[in-house]
């Protein structure tokens, strides 16, 4: 007989994200979980390709090359950084950023049509979702918001937006990278508010935070003031991720820890068969059953976001 916390190969998605995709209240909140099932790298695999870009030129021999790649991700990506600026040389990083493999993960997950969050550069996110403009006339909606200044919590109520939470592949230069950079932005008081907003009056579904992006998950959740409110109260933050069967007692204890922490319901899925490209399989069925609704009516904090940030335009 199997445990309601098992891992299983094909998970329920949970009522309260159906219900609140209804209510015109879910946000996907997307992560590099889900670009690396089409090739893009991960973290550790984007601070490799700086790391030997600075290699190919001669700036670092090959021990140095070996010995940074035993710091994390971040600090790795800092540390190149801080050598290409002082070669003066550009590290591109967003020349890395193009997809090799096949997979339908977005065209999955963009077919849910919800507002989508993302910490990750690329475009691959482009909800399908259709409004009726002034004429009464069915249109496309697409935008996409990156930059401090741009983090308003009314493009939430917009389906078909996407928020790029750590800047995007067009402006390079904005994109959050050092470890300084993410100081600095979510020291911002913009994005703070923001993600307290987002994560208070929302249902959140994160997709494609597994192990490897675990400190970034944490980071956005403690910006945003996420804390566990108790027994009794309404699900709003779930997480879907993938383990192997025999990490069971890892899984159960990282479930807890998420959601004690963090009130985030952690919803594990089984690799033991299809890898991470069981993933694809769970969100074709979720979106399946997911029907996404614009917001009913225009709450308080909406407007009150969309004046401040007019006023300060």
């Amino acid at each position: 007989m199997s445990r309601a916390g098992d891992l299983r190969t094909d998970p329920e998605l949970p009522d309260e994200v159906k219900n609140a995709a209804l209510d015109g209240k879910l946000v996907l909140f997307i992560g590099a979980g889900a670009s690396m099932l089409l090739g893009f790298p991960s973290w550790g695999g984007l601070a490799y390709k700086a790391l030997k870009s600075l290699n190919n030129k001669g700036f670092i021999n090959f021990a140095e090359l070996e010995q940074l790649q035993q710091l994390d991700p971040k600090k790795q990506l800092s540390i190149a950084k801080v050598i290409a600026d002082e070669k003066e040389f550009d590290l591109n990083l967003a020349q890395y950023l193009v997809s090799d493999r096949d997979s339908r993960i977005y065209e999955f997950l963009n077919s849910i049509g919800a507002v989508c969050v993302t910490t990750n550069y690329d475009h691959e996110l482009s909800p399908e979702t259709v409004v009726v403009d002034d004429d009464s006339k069915p249109s496309e909606f697409l935008k996409r918001v990156s930059g401090v200044d741009e983090f308003k919590t009314a493009f939430l109520r917009e389906p078909g937006t996407v928020i790029h939470l750590h800047g995007d592949m067009d402006n390079p230069n904005e994109m959050i990278v050092t470890t300084r950079d993410y100081l600095e932005h979510y020291d911002n008081e913009n994005v703070k508010f923001f993600l307290g907003e987002l994560f208070e009056q929302y249902t959140v579904l994160f997709v494609g935070y597994g192990l490897e992006e675990a400190e970034i998950l944490e980071h956005v959740l403690r910006r945003g003031n996420v804390r566990y409110e108790g027994v009794g109260v309404a699900k709003k933050r779930f997480s879907v991720q993938g383990f192997f069967n025999s990490d069971q007692p890892l899984y159960d204890q990282l479930k807890k820890y998420y959601q004690k922490s963090f009130g985030v319901e952690l919803i594990g899925f089984t690799r033991d068969f299809k890898d991470y490209i069981q993933l694809e399989k769970i969100i074709k069925d979720w979106a399946e059953e997911l029907d996404v609704k614009p917001p009913a009516t225009v709450d308080a904090h909406s407007e009150i976001d969309a004046i401040v940030g007019d006023d300060n335009d």
